[in-house]
C-alpha cells in the first residue's frame, strides 16, 4: 500500500507507492506548480516529460520543474513502484539562507528535467536516505517539521552536485526512436496547423505506423498530447502575459478556432479561460 503523506500545502511525500497509475486527466497528462523529485524502485515504465520520453530502470531519478506537461505510462500487467516528493521551491526560504537556495535548486532552474541513473551503491544509500525521510514525516494535517526539510535538502544538494558533476544529456528513447521524433516535432510546431501528413512526411512514415508506435510508447494519442501541449502553454500566457486577449493567447498556441480552445481549455483545466485567468489574478493579488 502507499504512503502518501500531504504533509502541508507545501510539501507532499508518497513514498513506496504500488497503486496503478491514476491519470488526474483524461490522457493522464498533467503539470503543477511544485517541483517533483520521482524515484523508481520496480517496474516497466517508460515516463514522458516535455518533449523527451524515458525507459526507466530501477535506480532512476527524474527530477522535474512540474509545470512541464509529464506523465508515467506504466505496463499494465508489471508491478509499477515509486517514491514521489512534491515541494514548492519558496518553502525553503522560511528554513535556508538565501545564498543558498540557488545551490540546492540548480537541477530545477537550470537544467528544468532530466533522469539520473544510479549504481547499486547509489540506490542502496537513496533507498535508505527516503525510508528515513518516511520514519520522520509529520502525521497527516501536522505541519512539516524542520528535521524533515533539512534531511529534504541534504538529498537536494546530493543531486544538485550530482548534476554538476554530470553531464546531463536529453535522451532520444522510444520504439526506434520514433516515437521521441514526433515529440520532438509537437515541440517544435505546436503553435502551427500539424497534421499527422506533417508529421509523415517529416520522418518519411506512414501514418499508421505514427499512430501506433506513438500510442505504444506513450499511451496518449498524437493529438491529446499535442492539444495537452498547447492547452499548458496557455495557461502561462494567460497568468504572464496580462495584455494578450483570449483570442490571440488562442492563436499563439495553435488553435485556428476560439470556440474550440475555450471547450478544450474548460474540458482540461475545469474552467472557461475568462474565469482561470481572474482567478490567477486575485489569487496573485492575495498573495502580495
Amino acid at each position: 500500500m502507499p504512503n502518501t503523506l500531504r504533509l502541508d500545502q507545501s510539501v507532499t511525500y508518497g513514498y513506496r507507492s504500488e497503486m496503478p497509475f491514476q491519470p488526474p486527466t483524461v490522457d493522464g497528462f498533467h503539470s503543477h506548480l511544485h517541483y517533483e523529485i520521482y524515484y523508481f524502485h520496480a517496474g516497466v515504465c517508460t515516463y514522458i516529460i516535455g518533449d523527451r520520453s524515458y525507459d526507466l530502470r530501477p535506480g532512476d531519478v527524474l527530477l522535474m520543474h512540474g509545470m512541464t506537461l509529464h506523465r508515467p505510462h506504466p505496463a499494465p500487467d508489471q508491478p509499477y513502484i515509486r517514491s514521489i516528493l512534491h515541494f514548492d521551491p519558496a518553502v525553503l526560504h522560511n528554513y535556508i539562507q538565501p545564498e543558498h537556495i540557488s545551490e540546492l535548486l540548480y537541477p530545477f532552474e537550470h537544467i528544468g528535467n532530466c533522469r539520473l541513473s544510479l549504481n547499486p551503491e547509489q540506490q542502496a544509500e537513496w533507498e535508505q536516505s527516503l525510508a528515513y525521510l518516511q520514519q520522520i514525516a509529520p502525521q497527516p494535517n501536522e505541519k512539516v517539521s524542520l528535521r524533515f526539510i533539512m534531511r529534504m535538502c541534504d538529498l537536494l544538494s546530493l543531486l544538485a552536485e550530482r548534476c554538476k558533476q554530470e553531464h546531463i544529456t536529453y535522451e532520444r528513447i522510444g520504439k526506434s526512436g520514433y516515437a521521441q521524433a514526433i515529440l520532438d516535432y509537437i515541440e517544435a510546431h505546436y503553435m502551427k496547423d500539424i497534421t499527422l501528413d506533417d508529421i509523415a512526411d517529416h520522418l518519411h512514415l506512414s501514418k499508421p505506423y505514427i499512430a501506433s508506435v506513438f500510442k505504444q510508447s506513450t499511451g496518449t494519442t498524437v493529438f491529446k498530447y499535442l492539444y495537452n501541449r498547447r492547452i499548458t502553454q496557455a495557461t502561462l500566457l494567460l497568468q504572464y502575459q496580462s495584455d494578450l486577449s483570449i483570442t490571440e493567447a488562442s492563436r499563439l498556441v495553435g488553435f485556428k478556432q476560439l470556440t474550440h480552445f475555450s471547450r478544450l481549455f474548460k474540458q482540461m483545466v475545469g474552467c472557461s479561460p475568462e474565469v482561470y485567468r481572474a482567478r490567477w489574478l486575485q489569487d496573485t493579488i492575495n498573495e502580495h
